[in-house]
């Protein structure tokens, strides 16, 4: 796929600009203000953030990618996302700022004992650094292939990650919030301008419909049958809400983010702000897919979707500034991770060893472990491509870890 030196000088802009932010933007003079950008942040920030550490290069790819080959039923997870950030921000958030906690499993300590903390913090750094993290850099990896041809995948994800971690390692979690405003600014603006193009170029929305239709009778169904593999009514019901719960209310690196507010009202309403966010998703990326099937009518791999309508349907500049908006996407998700996987490692398990570090020596633990977890994910990373597809992986895992710590979460 061919990309012009408007576009090159763009993302080259663009990652520079966005470093060099990232760095200033950074508190680290002490714990509080390294792992938790000093109590500090306003409702619009945490809402843009959350949203930015959900919606990643990662989704950008798995929706996409699912709406094409699944329809519409891939939506379940961004709506039902909306209706449990109510119920977080209304019931779950206050207990979480008022008890000053840093970490979700420090909660578990609280009302257990830390035991209980060390287990969900052992449980919740693999989802980080294999999921998330990894998941993300994969992502990032399989769209710059899309655009250069066969290129070393352990090249492209190391260098994803340098640019991701330069100013998480300096700045903390500050850096990491401020810079995901700008990187969801990009993202939303590039991601309208795609889908605004896709609906012209796909035509009529019954004949979308109807091709849709012809490839599946359930492509344009939002509840399926319970016969239905990749989303049966049931699993709607009990599966998608017990992800969601774990995603939403129980993980650290989305939690730490609503953690970060200044008082209570800021914190509930960011989240809010998050999961009204969710719902343009629906037209932003599902119908698009689905409009590809149309478009692009013999893909072979489903996470080629959004990539190929970016490349086919945009314009030389607009290449430029959407690929900066999905660059933005992946260095939000994987600062957002390894921020919250050196929380963990520092506050739930450094900090119990050795509790005589200062605040300043927590923070170098904090940067040294960032670094150790990004070495991780990068060697990881390139497995994924051993698994069936991208989604799978990514629902596989989280369902594996997710169950047994919502119910304890919902009974505590």
């Amino acid at each position: 796929m061919h990309i012009s030196q408007i576009d090159i000088a763009i993302i080259v802009i663009y990652i520079i600009g966005i470093i060099i932010y990232g760095i200033k933007s950074g508190k680290k003079s002490t714990s509080e203000e390294y792992f938790l950008g000093g109590k500090s942040m306003t409702w619009p920030v945490i809402g843009l953030s959350m949203f930015a550490a959900n919606i990643s290069s990662n989704s950008l790819v798995a929706i996409t990618g699912g709406a094409y080959t699944n329809g519409l039923s891939v939506f379940n997870y961004e709506w039902m996302a909306s209706v449990i950030l109510v119920i977080f921000c209304i019931f779950i958030l206050p207990y979480y700022i008022k008890s000053g906690i840093y970490t979700m499993p420090e909660f578990f300590e609280k009302r257990f004992d830390y035991r209980s903390r060390l287990y969900f913090s052992i449980i919740t750094l693999i989802g980080n650094i294999f999921i998330d993290t990894a998941g993300t850099l994969y992502a990032g990896y399989k769209t710059i292939s899309f655009i250069s041809g066969d290129v070393n995948p352990y090249l492209v994800i190391g260098g994803l990650a340098l640019f991701a971690a330069s100013y998480t390692v300096l700045g903390g979690l500050s850096s990491v919030m401020k810079t995901e405003v700008i990187n969801t600014l990009i993202l939303l603006f590039s991601a309208v301008t795609l889908a605004v193009i896709v609906y012209i170029h796909a035509g009529s929305w019954t004949e979308v419909w109807a091709i849709a239709n012809s490839k599946s009778e359930t492509m344009t169904h939002l509840i399926l049958p319970n016969t239905d593999k990749s989303m049966p009514w049931l699993g709607l019901v009990l599966g998608v809400p017990l992800l969601g719960f774990y995603f939403w209310c129980n993980n650290q690196f989305i939690v730490q983010r609503a953690l970060s507010a200044k008082n209570i009202d800021e914190g509930r309403k960011g989240a809010l702000f998050a999961g009204l966010l969710k719902i343009p998703v629906l037209f932003l990326l599902v119908i698009p897919g689905i409009m590809a099937i149309k478009l692009l009518p013999n893909l072979t791999d489903s996470s080629a979707t959004y990539p190929t309508l970016l490349f086919q349907y945009l314009p030389i500049g607009l290449i430029g500034l959407t690929i900066a908006g999905f660059l933005a996407a992946m260095a939000s998700a994987v600062s957002a991770t390894l921020n919250s996987a050196s929380t963990l490692i520092s506050m739930d398990i450094i900090q119990k060893v050795r509790p005589d570090l200062s605040g300043t020596q927590m923070v170098k633990v904090g940067q040294i472990s960032t670094i150790f977890f990004m070495i991780i994910a990068v060697l990881w990373a390139p497995q994924i491509a051993k698994f069936n597809s991208f989604m799978d992986y990514m629902q596989g895992v989280l369902a594996l870890i997710s169950p047994p710590v919502v119910a304890v979460f919902l009974l505590t």
